[in-house]
């Protein structure tokens, strides 16, 4: 039966960093318990075969999975950084149509101020003030 430690005492005991411990994870040198919420434990037995297999130095198979593991992570860096020259892209989209929608609400209301203007001197023409010299005073009664 396998037994299980936290990431942290592995470190404490066998003398790696958190992060490398987690490349291996990664790269599936060694086995993790992700069942526990908040603490994820490794086996404590997989360590001790990865050290066993390495102990002399790294070995062309560990050689290998380490350049595949860097070439799958410069291609999701890749990714990441396509996703966030789209997303730019999108977000300078959005300003462009925020800006165009600003202009044409001003030259709508610009618009509606003028239909308004229109409408009260043709109800002012139609009325007996066309003539009158308070149409000025109207006009700024009925506004």
């Amino acid at each position: 039966m396998a037994q299980w430690i936290s990431i942290e005492e592995a470190t404490a005991k066998y003398g790696f960093e958190t992060e490398y411990i987690w490349v291996l994870i990664e790269m599936r040198e060694i086995t993790v318990n992700y069942e526990r919420p908040g603490i994820d434990i490794v086996s404590d037995d997989s360590v001790q075969e990865f050290m066993s297999r390495n102990e002399k130095g790294a070995t062309l198979m560990y050689i290998e999975k380490l350049e595949r593991y860097c070439i799958d992570k410069s291609k999701l860096c890749s990714i990441y950084l396509s996703l966030l020259g789209k997303q730019d892209k999108e977000i300078t989209r959005y300003k462009a149509a925020g800006i165009l929608y600003d202009t044409l609400q001003i030259k709508w209301l610009k618009q509606c101020d003028r239909v308004q203007k229109l409408e009260k001197e043709l109800v002012l023409g139609q009325t007996t003030c066309c003539t009158c010299w308070l149409k000025r005073i109207c006009m700024k009664i009925r506004k």
